[in-house]
């Protein structure tokens, strides 16, 4: 599936299905490299990944495990951390129900960058339309597409209560809905195969305040992630996206150009060509991708060299040295006390 744009997604929408699969004893590691992601996921959820990468692991599972309802399954349990921590604290600070679905939409490209999201409205009730990065008939399309619904539902959940229920429901999906999401939401309306997917309900709930959900933890704000790999918002240019799609896969070791074109869905040469017409080149892109990496360690963190050496696939802390004062003219020791002496001003 190649994409000239090379759609990208936070790897936190992903994470949960890896941790249920991980319980259920399914064969991680090895579906994982299927399909081009970092060995190290759950170390690093806050990395980016392809798009492509993360439809295709959970269709993949649903269809090996014979899970059918898997992306609803996980999608219903894990609740608020489903959006990824940044904008569901910003969900979880609004005010009202549509000052948080205003900001879903606002910043839900930030997490998923060819997705998003927009609210219409009638004399009676409220429509969000959800745009999936790819169509139905996508390898991991059906189970995904819960993953958006979800995230729309809970956050009106956010405010009406974990009992209350969409009006209608529309989905791309074909196949039939999953019996769980029938029991789950017994008094809403589905209709599948339809050109736009949706979350209806009455316009007379966009004033809610934030509800009191006690103990139910799918509803609880999500805590921070460190920021070493994804902690800013995707790239907008090809060689950016594939920049942060490397990142993590450092701690494996110097990703190969071979690697790369398969995260880019293309062949080698078809890869060094694109970079080139954008005045870019692969070493360029994991010189990039390293220094990225290193300087927000060196910023944000107390790791020593050793540490960053590792992190940025330098086999040992004089090389990462030398590489990291070749591009940003100073030592890391000099970048680190300097970014601390700015930061103290």
């Amino acid at each position: 599936m190649p994409n000239a744009d090379l759609p990208i997604s936070h790897a936190t929408h992903l994470v949960p299905y890896v941790r249920f699969l991980d319980r259920i004893g399914a064969p991680i590691e090895r579906a994982l490299e299927q399909m081009r992601l970092p060995g190290g996921l759950l170390s690093t959820p806050n990395c980016y990944v392809p798009t492509t990468s993360l439809f295709g692991f959970i269709g993949q599972a649903a269809r090996k495990e014979g899970i059918d309802d898997l992306g609803f399954r996980v999608a219903y349990a894990e609740g608020l951390g489903l959006l990824g921590p940044t904008l569901a604290g910003k969900v979880y600070e609004s005010p009202t129900l549509l000052h948080g679905l205003q900001t879903f939409c606002r910043l839900v490209n930030q997490e998923a960058s060819q997705f998003w999201s927009w609210i219409v409205e009638s004399h009676d009730e409220i429509r969000v339309h959800i745009h999936r990065t790819f169509e139905p008939g996508v390898l991991g399309y059906t189970q995904t597409e819960w993953i958006g619904v979800m995230g729309v539902v809970t956050i009106v959940q956010l405010f009406a209560g974990p009992r209350w229920q969409p009006s209608r429901i529309s989905l791309g999906t074909r196949g039939p809905v999953p019996e769980s999401a029938k029991e789950a939401f017994g008094d809403t309306q589905f209709l599948t195969g339809q050109p736009e997917v949706y979350i209806a309900f009455p316009r007379s709930m966009v004033s809610l305040s934030r509800y009191r959900h006690g103990s139910d933890s799918r509803f609880d704000r999500p805590g921070p992630l460190p920021s070493t790999y994804g902690g800013k918002e995707a790239e907008a240019d090809f060689a950016g996206r594939l920049m942060q799609c490397l990142e993590p896969h450092f701690l494996d070791g110097y990703p190969q150009v071979t690697l790369a074109a398969e995260i880019a869905g293309t062949s080698v040469r078809t890869l060094q060509r694109r970079l080139a017409d954008r005045g870019s080149s692969y070493s360029e892109v994991v010189d990039r991708a390293r220094f990225d990496v290193a300087s927000r360690m060196l910023t944000e963190t107390d790791a020593p060299s050793l540490q960053i050496a590792q992190a940025t696939a330098y086999s040992d802390p004089s090389h990462f040295a030398r590489a990291f004062r070749r591009i940003a003219g100073v030592s890391p020791h000099e970048y680190r006390m300097q970014t601390q002496q700015r930061n103290a001003e």
